[in-house]
């Protein structure tokens, strides 16, 4: 709970440096998010995105696991994203309905057997991202994911279809 809190804390105090849009302005280029949702799941995580031009734009994004289900963990993945804007006719990227490959890179080890796994993704996400004139940016997306995961200590793995979601609280600049 308390890294939520420096989570809020820290977007809060982005708006008070950032140049707020005027209402016919076109949002600018970049978007840093965090999911509030993952850190009731034991995940900080947090994205970057950077429009290319109206209608699309790059995602790149890491994330830090410290608990999965009340287990003591300790982890980190890496993950990128195209995103094509299919709104561009009536907003600007970073703005509107998108469709984008996704690509995702986790490890995780369980602090008290040091059991660790190793997990990557290829998938691809539909969603939405509002952005209002005060810079605050809203992304909702959803798509599936294909997983492969291994476990070291007796060489367990996964393969297959997962539900992949975005939930994410930003600031455009």
């Amino acid at each position: 709970m308390k890294q939520y809190a420096l989570i809020v804390a820290f977007i809060t105090s982005l708006s008070f440096f950032c140049n707020a849009q005027n209402e016919n302005e076109e949002p600018f280029p970049n978007v840093l998010k965090v999911n509030p949702i993952s850190l009731a799941f034991g995940n900080i995580n947090l994205n970057y995105q950077r429009a290319l031009n109206n209608n699309s734009a790059i995602q790149i994004g890491a994330n830090y696991w410290y608990k999965i289900f009340g287990t003591d963990v300790s982890g980190i993945g890496l993950r990128g994203g195209y995103q094509f804007f299919l709104t561009s006719r009536t907003k600007i990227a970073p703005e509107g309905f998108y469709i984008g490959p996704q690509i995702s890179f986790n490890t995780l080890t369980e602090k008290s057997t040091d059991v660790s796994v190793t997990m990557f993704g290829i998938g691809v996400m539909l969603g939405y991202q509002w952005v209002w004139n005060s810079g605050i940016a809203l992304d909702l997306g959803i798509g599936p994911i294909y997983q492969f995961a291994s476990e070291s200590e007796s060489d367990t793995s996964f393969e297959g279809f997962l539900p992949n979601a975005t939930i994410a609280l930003g600031y455009n600049f």
